[in-house]
């Protein structure tokens, strides 16, 4: 399909989340018209405030249920021309599959649904999968867009809600995007195409949820310093990945791919060294020990062909992202105690 170029109208689901809040910001900053679903009155009214520069093209919508069939027919008509799929859940304490499929999965084939009713203009579905659904090999293994995380769907098949609520996350992922893949698979006339994209581990300026508190206790939590490598994570700048999601739809080529987007692995030790580096007088972040033995063998994953097909600029490091996350928070008074 065409790429998609501003000033088009665009949906963007989950727009009050972190990466959709960032995500629309990208989009509203290149030109586009955004309608960005909300869960309240009240998301919607802060994110018109927040992107009160850009007037008129921000258009909040509330959607309670997500997960509901019908849920997007009121924000897809004739003049959206591309979608972006954000919306979504993740649980970090004890849930059941239905709690998490609901959202991640049943909006899937909703919106797929919605379009097709109701959406006879648009050329791209852009869909934010995660990480989580190509893991689960050895530490040494490179993931790549051939991945899968088919041990977690594995595991859910066997052990339903009994397993880690990650795991069922992972799973669900899998399942969303590999119902793509069969409606684009069996629908190859239909007039759009479906892009997914797989960030990494996110970071995030304004709110401490589920994946931005982790980041967090990875950089402020002490650490013996024997076991300062002995566990990898890798990481993205959410700005980074908003200017991915434009891309994705400005860029013709992206039609029908799956892209990592990716700027690298880091332990607990690399992490300490590269906030030093710009902030070596904060002592809330610990030293560990700059003359640990390298011990993780990194990197997760692959983000070749994002940057290839989609000419992203470098991404940010991991000192600008570390500093520039706990600097944020700190001023909105949002850092553990």
């Amino acid at each position: 399909m065409p790429s998609v170029l501003p000033p088009a109208t665009i949906v963007v689901t989950g727009a009050s989340g972190y990466n959709g809040s960032w995500i629309c910001k990208a989009f509203l900053d290149a030109g586009y018209i955004v309608r960005g679903t909300v869960r309240t009155k009240a998301k919607g009214e802060y994110l018109q405030q927040l992107f009160k520069a850009h007037g008129k093209n921000f258009i909040p919508a509330v959607i309670e249920d997500i997960s509901q069939f019908n849920a997007f027919d009121k924000i897809i008509d004739s003049d959206v021309q591309a979608v972006v799929h954000v919306a979504g859940i993740i649980h970090s304490g004890p849930s059941n599959t239905a709690e998490v499929f609901g959202p991640n999965v049943d909006s899937v084939k909703g919106l797929i649904n919605s379009i097709v009713k109701n959406g006879k203009n648009v050329k791209r579905l852009i869909y934010m999968s995660s990480a989580q659904a190509m893991l689960g090999k050895e530490l040494t293994h490179v993931y790549t867009e051939d991945d899968w995380n088919d041990g977690a769907v594995a595991l859910v098949e066997e052990k339903g809600h009994q397993v880690d609520p990650m795991v069922i996350y992972a799973a669900s992922k899998v399942h969303a995007e590999r119902t793509l893949i069969a409606f684009a698979n069996e629908h190859k006339g239909i007039g759009w195409d479906i892009t997914r994209m797989v960030p990494a581990f996110c970071n995030s300026f304004d709110e401490l949820n589920a994946t931005s508190k982790l980041f967090v206790q990875y950089l402020l939590t002490p650490r013996d310093k024997t076991k300062v490598n002995d566990y990898g994570s890798e990481y993205t700048d959410v700005r980074d990945v908003a200017d991915a999601f434009v891309a994705a739809l400005q860029v013709e080529e992206a039609g029908g791919e799956r892209f990592i987007i990716d700027a690298g692995a880091f332990t607990y030790q690399n992490l300490y060294d590269a906030f030093h580096s710009v902030a070596p007088e904060e002592k809330a972040v610990p030293f560990g020990d700059p003359e640990a033995k390298f011990a993780f063998p990194g990197p997760f994953c692959n983000p070749a062909k994002a940057q290839k097909i989609l000419k992203l600029k470098p991404f940010r490091g991991l000192a600008e992202c570390s500093h520039d996350t706990f600097k944020s928070l700190k001023e909105r008074n949002l850092l553990p105690t």
